[in-house]
């Protein structure tokens, strides 16, 4: 008798299935939006930025809509290889002069330093330690230029407690299709997202933990690091974040070379 085929889904780590239709996934997400938000807080607070690395780039959505705000001198890179040949392919549409890399946000070095290193979209509450966090810090502050800027933001445990049902939906295009589901652990502060995957008719599972950080568990590495704080906003606002910031967007300055 033939062996029975297990229909139980393959769990396969984070993004390497999921990228063949994470922009599907990211539909509802305004890119535009967040770009013309970070451009305009480089523009406040450095005025000068030719050069930009976005860390945690995933297929480079954010990358198209910011690259041509500048015009930017831009790299992106993002530690899934999957992640990265979504987003060349796509620049091989689109005709962005943007180059993509792989390389882990947490232990990476840049052959020429940079004016501005952007991180968005939760890619800090991927690092479940806080070691992890000192480790991201140390090599983005080696990155940038004297008077470098570093615009980063954090999911707080504000947006896992309030949000947490709105992260459950199922779509699909063509031959891919997700069924997403959510469970926020408020003890431990982990947000785990399980995506249930469909890929010409064979299924997959990624289980995506996130820790819900508060401000000054972030605040500690950054200035540990030998970064000055600029601004901690609210997200998309220019008002101070607070205790009930669901989202935070920081502006951290390596300080200028002295004279």
């Amino acid at each position: 008798m033939p062996t029975p085929v297990s229909k139980e889904p393959r769990q396969v780590p984070p993004y390497t299935v999921l990228a063949a239709g994470y922009d599907v996934v990211m539909e509802h997400v305004d890119y535009a939006l967040w770009a013309a938000y970070v451009h305009e807080l480089l523009e406040r607070h450095h005025g000068d930025v030719e050069t930009i690395l976005e860390l945690g780039c995933g297929t480079g959505s954010l990358a198209f809509e910011l690259a041509p705000l500048g015009p930017y001198r831009y790299a992106g890179t993002d530690a899934v290889p999957q992640m990265i040949r979504v987003a060349r392919a796509k620049a091989e549409l689109l005709g962005p002069s943007i180059q993509f890399e792989v390389a882990d946000f947490t232990n990476y070095r840049v052959q020429t330093p940079v004016d501005a290193v952007v991180l968005l979209y939760d890619g800090l509450n991927y690092l479940l330690e806080e070691a992890r966090l000192h480790d991201l810090f140390r090599c983005t502050f080696r990155a940038l230029k004297p008077g470098g800027l570093f615009v980063f933001d954090q999911s707080t445990p504000a947006n896992s407690l309030n949000n947490e049902a709105f992260f459950e939906d199922e779509g699909g295009a063509d031959a891919f299709a997700f069924r997403r589901t959510s469970h926020y652990d408020p003890g431990r502060r982990l947000h785990t997202t399980t995506f249930e995957i469909t890929v010409a008719g064979q299924s997959f599972f990624e289980a995506h933990v996130q820790r819900a950080y508060t401000m000054e568990e972030v605040r500690g590495p950054v200035e540990a690091a030998g970064f000055e704080v600029v601004a901690a906003y609210d997200g998309f606002t220019h008002e101070p974040a607070h205790a009930d910031s669901e989202r935070i967007h920081w502006v951290a300055r390596r300080p200028p070379a002295r004279p």
